[in-house]
C-alpha cells in the first residue's frame, strides 16, 4: 500500500501546523526527546493566524510579578481574577478545567516565548497589568527562534495535511499533499498534533485566508466530537479607503490611541445607540467587539448600514492637538515594527487626512476567531488514542465570547499538547496503517481528478460563504438558519462533482480549494445547526428572534459527531470547577455585562 503514496515519512510525533500551536507542541515534544515532524501549509512562522495578530497577549499580572519577574506588572490582577473575567466573559460557557490550564501554564510558556523574543531580536511594548504589543510578524519571528533552538525537530514546508489515518481507533499517522509538486505523503506516526487553527465562513474576515476548518474537520472524520461551533467573533475592520479593506487598523486604534474620543454614525448620521455604560465597560479593550458586533448587526439589519455595509468613525469632537497626540502615541509604539506612516504595509496617510479633516471613516465588521473547534480536555486529548488538538482547532477556554488572548491559548495549548503526547508515543509503538482506510481516501481525493462538467471549487467555496453572509452572520433568526442549513446539504451533495480545470497535480489551486471545501462544509453545517437548537442570544450568537441569554435552558454545550446517517447532536452542561453556574434569564447579551450582580473587572 505504501507504494501508492510519492513518499513515506515516519515518526513519533506528527505537529500540523506553522503557528503558534504547532511550532510549541513541536518544541516542548522535542525537549521529551520524540523523534517530532513538524508540518507546515506554508512557511513555518509565515502562515496561520499569528503573523495577523494586531494587538497584543498577555499574562496574569500575579504571575508577571513572582514568575516572569516585572517590576511593572500589576499583581493584583492575579490568577483568581484573570480566571474569573474568562469564565465570566465566555457567558459561563467555557469549560472551567480548560480556563484553569491557561491560567496555570500560560505564564509557563509565556516565559519561555519571551526569551525567544529577545534573542530573536523583538521588542514588544510592555503595559499593566502583565501584557505586551507587538506585530504579528514580530510575533512569529520567535516562534521561529524557538524552533531554531529545539533540538530533533524535522520541519516539512509547503505541505497541507488532509487525512488523520487512524487504525481500530487509533491514530496510526496522517497523508499529506505537497502543495507545489502534487505529491501525496504518507506520515506514520505514533500521535498527530493538530494546531491547524479554526474555521471562518464568511467572506470578510481578519485572518488569512485559508481559515478553512481543516483541523477540525479532520479531527471529525477521525472519530472526534466538535463543539461551540456557532460562536465566532468578529470586529471593527476598515472598508475605506478601498485599498485598507479588511485592514484592522480602527480596533488598532481604539486600543492604542484612548485618549481620542469618536462616535459611531450610521448613514443618516445618527449615533448608534450604545449607552454611555457599555462604551465605558467595553471602548478600548477586548469587550468592544462583541459590543460593536451587537450594534452594528443590529443596525445592518435595520438597513442603516453605509454604502460598503459599514458604519461611520466620527472623530470631530477632538481638537487637532488631540489627534496629533493620538497619532504619536500610536507611532510610539508601531514605529517599532512598520515603516514610519504605515501599518502591515498600507500608507495611513488617507486615513490620517480623512481623521484631521473630521471625514467621518466607514468600518465594517470582520470575522476573528472561532470559540469552538475539537472537545478536548486539559492534556488536549480529543478521546481518540494519539489525537491532540491545540489552539483555535479546539474548544473549551473561551466558550460563547473570547476576551482572553488567543496566541496565549496557542501558546499553552501547543505546550501541553506536546507533553500529552510524549507520555503517550513512550508507552504506545508505532502502529500500522489500515490500507482499506488509506486506499479508500486515496479514491476519493484522486477521483476529482476524473470529474466533468462540475463546477469550480473555488466558485464552489464561495457559495459556502455567501450561504453563511446570508444567514450565518452578527444578526440571525430560525428562519435564515433553517435556510442556510438546507443550502449547506446542497453543497455538500454537490461536492463529489466539483471538477478541476487542470489534471495536474502539481501546484494545483483547484484540488487544495476542494478539499478545504469538504473541511469548511463540515464545519459551517456544526455551526449552523447548533445555531438552530441555540433558541437564545449567547455572546458571539445573537437571535433576533430569541434575544435573551437564557441560563435556565440553554447554558449547554451543542456537541456534533460522526453517526452512521451524517451529523449527530447532542448537548452536556460546561465543566465547572470553581464557579458555579448561573440560573435565570438576561434581556440581551449586553444587558448581561450590565448586571452589577455579575461582579465582573476585567
Amino acid at each position: 500500500m505504501e507504494r501508492e503514496f510519492d513518499r513515506v515519512i515516519a515518526c513519533d510525533l506528527l505537529a500540523v501546523g506553522g503557528s503558534g500551536a504547532g511550532v510549541t507542541a513541536a518544541i516542548y515534544a522535542s525537549r521529551q526527546g520524540l523523534d517530532v515532524v513538524l508540518v507546515s501549509k506554508g512557511k513555518v512562522g509565515f502562515s496561520g493566524n499569528a503573523i495577523m495578530a494586531g494587538g497584543g497577549f498577555g499574562v496574569d499580572g500575579e504571575s508577571g510579578k513572582e514568575l516572569l519577574g516585572l517590576e511593572g506588572a500589576d499583581p493584583s490582577f492575579s490568577k483568581e481574577r484573570m480566571f474569573d473575567c474568562i469564565v465570566k466573559e465566555s457567558f459561563f460557557l467555557s469549560d472551567q478545567n480548560m480556563v484553569e490550564q491557561y491560567v496555570e501554564e500560560g505564564p509557563i510558556v509565556v516565559k519561555d516565548y519571551l526569551g525567544w523574543a529577545q534573542r530573536a531580536g523583538q521588542d514588544y511594548f510592555f503595559c499593566k497589568p502583565a501584557n505586551w504589543i507587538a506585530s504579528g510578524l514580530s510575533f512569529t519571528k520567535a516562534l521561529v527562534q524557538g524552533l531554531k533552538e529545539a533540538e530533533g525537530i524535522r520541519t516539512v514546508e509547503d505541505v497541507a495535511v488532509i487525512e488523520v489515518l487512524t487504525n481500530d481507533g487509533k491514530v496510526c499517522g496522517a497523508v499529506g499533499m505537497d502543495i507545489y509538486t502534487g505529491e501525496l505523503i504518507l506520515f506514520r506516526a505514533k500521535a498527530v498534533v493538530l494546531g491547524t487553527g479554526g474555521y471562518q465562513p464568511f467572506s470578510m474576515n481578519n485572518t488569512v485566508t485559508d481559515m478553512t476548518g481543516d483541523g477540525p474537520a479532520m479531527a471529525y472524520r477521525a472519530g472526534a466530537r466538535l463543539t461551540d461551533m456557532e460562536f465566532i467573533l468578529s470586529f471593527p475592520t476598515a472598508v475605506v479607503p478601498q485599498e485598507m479593506k479588511g485592514s484592522i487598523y480602527p480596533y488598532v486604534f481604539e486600543y492604542n490611541m484612548r485618549n481620542l474620543k469618536y462616535t459611531i454614525r450610521d448613514k443618516n448620521g445618527d449615533p448608534l445607540p450604545m449607552p454611555e455604560e457599555i462604551i465605558q465597560l467595553s471602548r478600548g479593550g477586548k469587550l468592544s467587539k462583541l459590543v460593536t458586533s451587537y450594534y452594528f448587526g443590529y443596525a445592518a439589519d435595520a438597513g442603516l448600514a453605509g454604502p460598503n455595509g459599514g458604519f461611520f468613525y466620527d472623530y470631530s469632537a477632538n481638537t487637532r492637538e488631540e489627534k496629533e497626540k493620538g497619532f504619536q502615541i500610536f507611532y510610539d509604539r508601531f514605529d517599532r515594527w512598520h515603516r514610519h506612516g504605515y501599518y502591515k504595509g498600507e500608507s495611513l496617510a488617507k486615513v490620517e487626512k480623512m481623521i484631521f479633516d473630521d471625514e467621518p471613516l466607514e468600518v465594517g465588521i470582520g470575522a476573528e476567531y472561532c470559540m469552538g473547534g475539537v472537545e478536548i480536555n486539559e492534556k488536549m486529548e480529543t478521546g481518540v488514542p494519539g489525537l491532540y488538538v491545540a489552539g483555535e482547532a479546539g474548544s473549551g477556554v473561551f466558550g460563547a465570547c473570547r476576551v482572553g488572548d488567543g496566541l496565549v491559548e496557542m501558546m499553552c495549548q501547543g505546550m501541553r499538547s506536546g507533553l500529552s503526547a510524549a507520555e503517550y508515543c513512550r508507552d504506545n509503538p508505532l502502529p500500522a496503517v489500515d490500507e482499506d482506510q488509506a486506499d479508500q481516501l486515496l479514491k476519493k481525493i484522486l477521483g476529482l481528478f476524473n470529474n466533468e462538467g462540475g463546477r469550480s471549487p473555488l466558485e464552489f467555496y464561495q457559495d459556502i460563504e455567501a450561504v453563511c453572509d446570508k444567514g450565518f452572520g452578527l444578526i440571525r433568526t430560525g428562519e435564515k438558519l433553517e435556510q442556510a442549513l438546507k443550502e449547506l446539504e446542497e453543497l455538500k451533495a454537490e461536492w463529489p462533482t466539483l471538477t478541476l480545470g487542470t489534471k495536474s497535480r502539481a501546484y494545483n489551486a483547484e484540488w487544495l480549494w476542494a478539499l478545504q471545501a469538504e473541511n469548511l462544509l463540515i464545519c459551517c453545517e456544526a455551526g449552523v445547526r447548533a445555531a438552530i437548537l441555540r433558541k437564545e442570544s449567547r455572546g458571539c450568537h445573537i437571535r433576533k428572534d430569541c434575544p435573551q441569554v437564557d441560563h435556565d435552558n440553554y447554558l449547554v454545550k451543542f456537541v456534533h459527531h460522526a453517526g452512521a446517517q451524517g451529523m449527530e447532536t447532542t448537548t452536556r452542561p460546561p465543566v465547572h470547577t470553581k464557579l458555579a453556574l448561573p440560573t435565570g434569564q438576561k434581556e440581551n447579551v449586553i444587558s448581561y455585562f450590565l448586571d452589577p450582580t455579575l461582579d465582573y473587572h476585567r
